[in-house]
């Protein structure tokens, strides 16, 4: 997801000149829009999960509030409950949702990292990938055996669930990949693109580019092929390798073959991409992927509450098609409306009560600045 987002965003950013003063959405705005794609389809979990299995401890109520705002994985929290359990606040309610909690703090740094990435070299680009796979190390070097929890002398579970939070759950253990997601963009731009005015190199100046699939290295051109590849040969001869450095894969070891995958469906003619991810059926699962990983376990938990899991099979062979129809069902009959709603908004100049706040907030921001900037001179 992080290295996903930080390639689909920062190549928006980079496939066009820079926007400056009044055509430069601010930074709540720019926060607004990414929310306006993700954040109904959230809610709607969030609420379908309260409403079957609200909260059971006065930790899980307190948590709600920033589980709503996406605010629960921004600060590793775990806690011991009355009952002796003990729960971390990212993973409560629908815990599949943590990362969308985490891509918000990653989408203030976005728009400033494109920029950054936007005079960088194909060397400087392809360094910082190879830098944030092995950067993945430092993961594994303190997660693995509870080593940094260890070297806290953190003894309680609490403190050492916190610390694994903190890797497996917050910004800080996937920063690199966000990153790597950036600088793989800025890489297939400069590898698969050209200027789309002088046909040559993509530069600085550049006002419009288009895609140049046959400019790019074979093994960039059939990148899904080499990616699955790779990762077959990892899964059937490597499983055993693999177990001790769980941290490390888990926290971007496997970039290079996500990598891989990535660039060569953004060329476009790779085989895969061509006859499978471009077909009907994949079309319509790539739509409803999102509701499909969000739904999973609210729809999974709702049914063994009503029909029972282990003891029935049937239940268990009906869910994954009653997933594909309720994500459906989730994205035609919400998702889809809502983003309608907001583009007419939007067309016909109204505001709603965001723009508002956001007006205000930005208005209380310039009006703080301004008194800073006066007190500054009487103060010398």
């Amino acid at each position: 997801f992080f290295l996903l987002s930080g390639f689909v965003l920062s190549y928006a950013e980079l496939a066009k000149p820079p926007k400056v003063g009044k055509g430069r959405l601010s930074l709540l705005r720019y926060i607004r829009r990414r929310l306006t794609v993700i954040y109904p389809a959230f809610l709607l979990s969030l609420i379908f999960k309260v409403a079957y299995a609200p909260g059971q401890s006065i930790f899980e109520w307190v948590m709600l509030p920033f589980h709503a705002l996406l605010m629960q994985s921004w600060v590793p929290i775990c806690a011991a409950t009355e009952h002796g359990h003990i729960l971390c606040g990212s993973w409560l309610y629908n815990g599949e949702a943590w990362f969308l909690s985490v891509l918000v703090i990653f989408w203030l740094f976005l728009r400033p990292l494109a920029e950054f990435f936007r005079r960088r070299s194909l060397a400087f680009s392809g360094a910082t990938l190879l830098v944030c796979w092995l950067f993945s190390f430092v993961f594994q070097l303190l997660g693995a055996e509870n080593r940094l929890a260890n070297l806290l002398e953190c003894t309680d579970k609490v403190c050492s669930l916190s610390i694994m939070v903190a890797i497996r759950a917050s910004p800080l253990g996937y920063a690199h990949v966000f990153v790597a997601g950036v600088a793989a963009a800025r890489v297939f731009m400069l590898l698969a693109m050209r200027d789309a005015e002088t046909k040559g190199p993509i530069r600085v100046e550049t006002q419009r580019v288009v895609l140049a699939e046959d400019s790019a290295p074979l093994f960039l051109r059939f990148g899904c092929c080499f990616g699955y590849l790779l990762y077959a040969a990892v899964v059937l001869f490597a499983t055993d390798w693999v177990k001790p450095y769980y941290y490390f894969f888990h926290n971007g070891g496997m970039l290079p073959v996500m990598v891989l995958v990535l660039i060569g469906a953004a060329i476009g003619t790779d085989p895969i991409t061509t006859w499978i991810f471009r077909s009907r059926p994949m079309l319509v699962l790539g739509r409803i992927s999102y509701l499909q990983y969000l739904m999973q376990h609210v729809l999974q938990g709702w049914m063994k509450r009503a029909f029972g899991w282990h003891e029935s099979p049937t239940v268990q062979a009906l869910f994954i098609p009653a997933l594909l129809v309720f994500s459906y069902c989730c994205q035609r009959f919400v998702e889809k409306p809502y983003t309608e709603y907001q583009r007419w908004r939007a067309d016909r100049g109204i505001k709603g009560c965001d723009d508002r706040a956001i007006e205000w907030l930005e208005g209380l921001g310039a009006r703080i600045a301004a008194s800073l900037k006066g007190a500054a001179p009487a103060e010398a």
